[in-house]
């Protein structure tokens, strides 16, 4: 799936190239002079503004490699796509560049495109995952519920996220409630376009009693297709030139209320195949804030999987200013602190 969140974007790069849709997306976007080219497979195209009528270079193939010799469209050196011609040229952000392809070719942002391939590449691709590492969980596909399900909750802010410095104004802006069934506080869990995706809850006190999780889903949700907080961080992260990168919804909660909104939360520190395409697709650098226990040697196992040109970045407590397991959002102090000291360049 594609977009908010189901598929790398390869899957729908491929069903573009397969049922021949790219003319169909230069058109609209306002190129001109678009003209392909048996010999070599490709197409050539003026940019919407611009004079010279072979600027843009799309080659016709899965990857659908896009260059455009008079405009720079993305910040960094990595190769792009068509999907950064369309965001270039109609200023959009990643998210809502997807959302204008999915409408111009006829399919839905959420569409699960591994329902459309036959029974033996889909054993194949389970094949493929299993030697990446990647869960049978984690490929779920992602798709919006109703907004009336926050209903049955309520809207009540409440001391044990304020005691986490999380404050009150913070727990409105992310929609903090209450499940009386359950005697948890809710999380809405919410894609980049905004759409209600699941619901995250927490126990209602510090101390959880054996046997119980301190999180749980009530409306459950394909975690690794989510950078949380990202419907509402995106603005903030355009004009930053930056995202820090954190574990959980409490890291963005966190640092919301310390005034840093260019944040997001993968759910963990091992990111999925889609949450690496968002990250890089965002054309900024990338912090990565993880809690006190991961290692540099996770960090940079998983700069590896990140494509070249891309600039990483991570916080680490060099100085001991965190307590074993915490993240660098926990206190406020030391996040401050780590901020002005303790990034380094990872690639």
């Amino acid at each position: 799936m594609i977009g908010g969140g189901n598929l790398d974007t390869r899957e729908l790069k491929n069903y573009i190239y397969e049922n021949n849709y790219s003319e169909q997306i230069l058109e609209p976007i306002g190129c001109h002079h678009i003209k392909y080219h048996s010999v070599g497979a490709y197409w050539t195209a003026g940019n919407p503004d611009g004079d010279n009528k072979g600027a843009i270079i799309l080659y016709n193939n899965e990857s659908l490699i896009c260059l455009n010799k008079t405009r720079q469209m993305i910040k960094g050196n990595r190769q792009t796509d068509i999907i950064d011609l369309v965001c270039y040229v109609k200023d959009l952000t990643f998210p809502e560049g997807l959302k204008a392809i999915c409408s111009e070719i006829g399919v839905s942002y959420y569409h699960d495109f591994e329902e459309d391939i036959p029974d033996s590449f889909k054993i194949l691709k389970m094949l493929e995952d299993m030697d990446s590492n990647i869960s049978e969980e984690k490929e779920k596909p992602l798709q919006p519920i109703s907004e009336n399900i926050l209903s049955y909750y309520k809207p009540y802010v409440n001391d044990l996220f304020y005691e986490d410095y999380i404050d009150y104004e913070t727990q409105r802006e992310f929609e903090i409630g209450f499940d009386e069934e359950t005697n948890r506080y809710t999380i809405p869990i919410r894609s980049e376009l905004g759409d209600l995706v699941g619901v995250k809850a927490r126990y209602f006190d510090r101390k959880v009693p054996d046997g119980m999780n301190k999180y749980i889903y009530l409306e459950p949700c394909a975690k690794s297709k989510i950078i949380y907080g990202l419907y509402k961080t995106l603005p903030y992260i355009k004009r930053a030139g930056r995202i820090y990168v954190g574990e959980a919804e409490k890291f963005v909660e966190q640092a919301w209320s310390y005034g840093y909104r260019n944040t997001g939360g993968t759910g963990g520190k091992e990111l999925s195949q889609y949450q690496i395409d968002l990250l890089v697709r965002l054309g900024v650098d990338i912090i990565f804030c993880f809690d006190k226990d991961v290692t540099k040697e996770e960090l940079e196992e998983l700069a590896e999987r990140f494509p070249e040109g891309v600039p990483l970045y991570y916080m680490f407590d060099e100085d001991n200013v965190l307590n074993e397991k915490e993240s660098p959002t926990d206190k406020p102090v030391s996040w401050e602190h780590m901020v002005k000291n303790n990034i380094y360049r990872l690639r």
